[in-house]
């Protein structure tokens, strides 16, 4: 045999022995993401009162349509045509937002909730995929390559939400999120990861008379980074009062977008997480909303921070720990949300409460404890 050939088969041996001395070790598994959200306001008040653990990002809310307009404040992005920072805020009655404040105040990635909703704008999803707001694209990606740092984008979050006009037509969904994607991926844009996010709200499923796959609102793999789901509801919670029927509970419906996800090979973000109905300050529950367990805003009752814990907190972190194989993000909403003004009496958006931690010591030493200990499960 030749010399050279003797030596190449040595090399040969050699890799083969080294890679059999990793034969079964798992791959090494992404970070575990810690988000604060989701306003300004709440998100300052979160980091001033050094009561929790640092985030490893932090939630704003952008108005796609706006991107582009100084009359709709840029859709709460910050920067205006050219790219300077604007002092403009957007404030949908849920706090202050800018993006490029939230970008360059805190550390950390940043998470956008883009809507696309047809609430202001008819038509505005087939106009996205028709080119009409390739502007506006334009503007997300000059924003997203200016603040330099890891940006999660939930485009059109909470699809399969009733209160969002236009995304039941899931074709012109697809279709408007295809357009973004490929929008932002042609302006060179790399350090977005792209998010589809369920709402995956029982009481939606009841309002609307029962279940649609979310599988009719899917992108595509080539679209979607991450998959999503919002969390207000205790995961195994129905309705308290007379109902038409039995919609599914909130663990069923995450159960839908975590077999999706593992079918696909994607990792999950919980995008919103809050315990609605509760009030963490003045340790009170009281009803959401009338359809699903009376008046909202009535039926207050005194609950023990224990009580809380035990009541969602526990149940959320157990879920996270169930399928931690998939879940690898966590956006907590830490809110005064009686204070504003899209939530407040008479609560025509539900009852929401106050879910800061801050508020409770308790609370808060315990939730420390547990998002630690979840993110040192690498």
């Amino acid at each position: 045999m030749p010399r050279s050939m003797m030596v190449i088969m040595a090399a040969m041996a050699a890799v083969m022995t080294l890679l059999s001395c990793y034969a079964g070790e798992p791959a090494p598994e992404r970070k575990r993401l810690f988000i604060i959200g989701q306003d300004l306001g709440s998100v300052r008040d979160y980091y001033a009162s050094e009561c929790c653990a640092t985030p490893d990002g932090n939630t704003m809310y952008l108005n796609f349509y706006g991107l582009a307009s100084e009359e709709w404040s840029y859709g709460g992005l910050g920067i205006d045509l050219q790219g300077e920072p604007v002092e403009l805020e957007m404030d949908w009655g849920a706090g202050q937002t800018s993006a490029w404040k939230s970008a360059t105040e805190f550390d950390g990635g940043l998470v956008i909730g883009l809507s696309i909703t047809e609430s202001d704008v008819k038509g505005g999803l087939a106009r996205i995929s028709a080119g009409e707001f390739d502007a506006n694209i334009h503007q997300l990606a000059m924003f997203t390559r200016k603040i330099e740092k890891p940006v999660y984008l939930r485009i059109g979050y909470e699809f399969d939400g009733g209160w969002n006009p236009g995304y039941e037509n899931s074709d012109n969904y697809i279709a408007a999120f295809r357009h973004i994607v490929d929008g932002l991926r042609k302006e060179g844009v790399s350090q977005v990861e792209f998010v589809w996010q369920s709402a995956a709200f029982p009481l939606d499923i009841l309002n609307d008379g029962g279940y649609t796959d979310i599988r009719q609102w899917y992108p595509g793999d080539d679209y979607v980074d991450w998959m999503g789901f919002s969390l207000f509801l205790t995961p195994d919670e129905g309705p308290a009062v007379d109902a038409r029927f039995q919609p599914p509970t909130g663990r069923e419906l995450i159960g839908k977008v975590l077999e999706l996800a593992r079918e696909r090979g994607k990792p999950v973000f919980i995008a919103e997480a809050s315990p609605q109905g509760y009030d963490l300050n003045r340790r009170t529950n009281a009803n959401i909303a009338r359809d699903w367990d009376g008046p909202q805003g009535e039926g207050v009752r005194q609950v023990s921070d224990e009580d809380i814990w035990n009541e969602w907190f526990a149940p959320v972190f157990e879920l996270m720990e169930q399928n931690r194989d998939v879940i690898y993000a966590l956006a907590y909403i830490n809110c005064h949300w009686d204070s504003q003004d899209m939530w407040n009496a008479p609560y025509e958006s539900g009852y929401w409460g106050d879910s800061r931690l801050q508020v409770n010591p308790y609370l808060a030493e315990r939730f420390n404890r547990a998002i630690e200990h979840w993110r040192r499960q690498h």
